[in-house]
């Protein structure tokens, strides 16, 4: 079974909207939440979740995400993970993220390689929440032996070179690189590019499972509950 994961960026567009959308995707079945919380400089992120953040980041602080991911936690019964970037984690404290946000499933850092994930991995599972590994399209085979050997929860799979946003696709040699990894424990993700029911159908023939992370955010500024159905068909 496919699963469907959705990317919201923390109290956009605002803590009511946040947390609405938050309950329709638990009335409505999503598997899995990727909870964006707000960076200044999103590498990893296209136009439409960066200026999402900036608009974010000029009403709330960290105190405010934190209590919005908690009221989240308790209106979601899915798998909860927050998705956001090594500077924030490292300015707030690692010990003192993993002791606040102990009530995630997991953390994605958009910007930290497998190679420098020890750091973050060792006190986050301390609390029990898992590190989740980046695979792309780059991705090396002795890279991926370890992904594939080491994932501590499902592997994220960017399916495009670049950043979120762009349109979804996957070539021979990337198609190559899912159907290894999914012979791990763990399940095979993609993201990046992913915005509507034909894409999922498509990704699905390959993955485990998506996360569609722009096409939600710009439907937060819309009918997000005609978004959701629509996805499922």
């Amino acid at each position: 079974m496919c699963r469907l994961g959705i990317y919201l960026v923390c109290n956009y567009p605002d803590r009511e909207g946040f947390l609405r959308a938050v309950e329709l995707c638990n009335r409505y079945g999503v598997d899995f939440l990727e909870i964006g919380l707000p960076f200044s400089d999103p590498t990893a992120d296209g136009d439409v979740i960066e200026k999402a953040s900036m608009e974010v980041l000029k009403r709330y602080r960290m105190a405010d995400f934190l209590d919005s991911t908690k009221q989240a936690r308790r209106i979601f019964n899915g798998r909860l993970y927050i998705m956001t970037y090594a500077n924030i984690v490292f300015s707030y404290g690692i010990d003192r993220f993993a002791g606040d946000f102990g009530f995630i499933d997991g953390l994605i850092l958009a910007d930290v390689p497998y190679r420098e994930s020890n750091r973050f991995k060792k006190p986050l599972s301390k609390k029990g929440i898992g590190f989740v590994y980046f695979a792309t399209p780059e991705s090396r085979q002795e890279e991926l032996e370890r992904l594939k050997r080491d994932a501590n929860d499902f592997i994220y799979f960017v399916s495009i070179r670049g950043t979120t946003g762009g349109e979804f696709r996957l070539d021979d040699e990337t198609k190559r690189k899912i159907e290894f990894l999914k012979g791990a424990k763990h399940k095979v993700i993609l993201g990046f590019g992913i915005r509507n029911k034909q894409d999922i159908e498509n990704a699905c023939r390959y993955a485990d499972g998506v996360v569609i992370g722009t096409a939600a955010v710009e439907a937060m500024r819309g009918d997000f509950e005609t978004f959701l159905l629509s996805l499922r068909g």
